[in-house]
């Protein structure tokens, strides 16, 4: 009997997806709407790459057309709708046909759903926590497979569904969302004094910029040859812009491109993200936390990113989301004066990419190791 291809589905795709795509298994992708970084030329050569509705998946779905096919988490709220609809193919198809679809997922969701739920619904806490035990746990127990990507996530769905997840559940295992190290011919190391600071992502009250920017003036006072170099786009874009014409020894870049961000990443000495804690929204991994670590670079973030006990383990700076300006200065210009070497970062690194790791496990059941402690 032949083999199936398979398949994967992002309702909102990004230029990194592209990029996972050359080492990934083999496999269409599929999209619903395109994010502020997509650019689809960096998608390999051969590769389907195909914007979609979703009524097209869910027909696909119940036709059987993929062996596998990668949705959206079932704990993420707005794609709750989709996955409903594509578990009830899901089963369908099994009832249907001897090659049904599978559905596969990998989950980073660490909020807490049932009072972000709340939050916007205006339902009681326990409305929303009962209905989403169902909803959720439908979903859930639809999949085939689910990796979490980190300990959180994996306690979010415990907490959520108890029993449910040992009723009949996917097939799960733990993979930490860590990135392997880049070969050092594309790092920089530098004899030179530690002093570039980088922030890389949305500016946005939720990833910490105002804070940054607060503080600013208190790093240069302890570390003058401090540096800061913003690169992103978004709704504070003008804020930020009229800043950085007062702000000493800083330079932003808005939309810069991948190739932009990498080269002032290979050279930063800092990464910064102060993610901020949101009704609506918690920071799952953080992908300029992931790139940075990459490349060697110090990382201060906050603890509400998913990977915050491994990055305190690891000897970077993790905050609260609410540290005062002065205490924030502090962490960044103690991690420029403590900067390790690129080498001693990178090998604190998993061996293979948590996230190719986790797509090998998801389509082929093989896996190099479990990655993070």
């Amino acid at each position: 009997m032949t083999q199936k291809p398979i398949a994967r589905y992002y309702r909102g795709a990004r230029t990194t997806h592209l990029e996972r795509l050359h080492d990934s298994a083999p496999g269409d992708f599929f999209y619903q709407k395109p994010m502020y970084d997509f650019d689809v030329t960096r998608a390999p050569a051969g590769v389907r790459v195909e914007q979609t509705s979703f009524v097209h998946i869910a027909a696909l779905v119940l036709k059987g057309t993929y062996s596998r096919l990668e949705i959206v988490e079932p704990y993420a709220p707005s794609a709750l709708p989709q996955n409903l609809v594509l578990s009830v193919a899901a089963r369908v198809g099994r009832l249907l046909r001897r090659q049904p679809t599978q559905l596969v997922t990998y989950a980073i969701e660490n909020a807490d759903l049932p009072r972000k739920v709340a939050a916007s619904t205006h339902l009681p806490v326990a409305v929303t926590r009962a209905l989403l035990r169902l909803t959720v746990g439908f979903c859930y127990r639809s999949l085939t497979r689910i990796v979490f990507g980190t300990a959180d996530a994996e306690t979010n769905y415990e907490a959520l569904l108890g029993a449910r997840m040992k009723r009949r559940p996917p097939e799960t295992t733990l993979i930490w969302g860590l990135p392997t190290a880049h070969p050092s011919a594309l790092t920089v190391d530098s004899d030179e004094p530690a002093s570039k600071v980088l922030f890389v992502g949305a500016l946005d009250e939720r990833k910490g910029i105002r804070q940054l920017m607060d503080s600013w003036s208190n790093v240069l006072a302890s570390s003058p040859n401090a540096e800061l170099q913003i690169l992103g786009k978004g709704p504070l874009e003008a804020e930020v812009l009229r800043w950085a014409q007062t702000a000493p020894r800083t330079t932003v870049i808005i939309d810069p491109a991948r190739d932009v961000i990498f080269e002032a990443q290979r050279h930063a000495d800092v990464a910064v993200l102060l993610s901020q804690p949101f009704t609506n929204w918690k920071e799952q991994i953080g992908l300029p936390i992931v790139e940075g670590l990459s490349v060697g670079t110090e990382i201060v973030a906050s603890t509400e990113t998913g990977i915050a006990e491994w990055l305190q383990k690891q000897g970077h700076k993790v905050l609260s989301p609410t540290i005062k300006r002065a205490e924030l200065a502090s962490a960044i210009a103690g991690a420029l004066e403590h900067r390790r070497t690129r080498e001693e970062i990178r090998a604190e690194l998993p061996p293979v990419d948590g996230r190719l790791d986790a797509d090998r496990w998801l389509f082929t059941g093989d896996m190099h190791e479990k990655t993070g402690s």
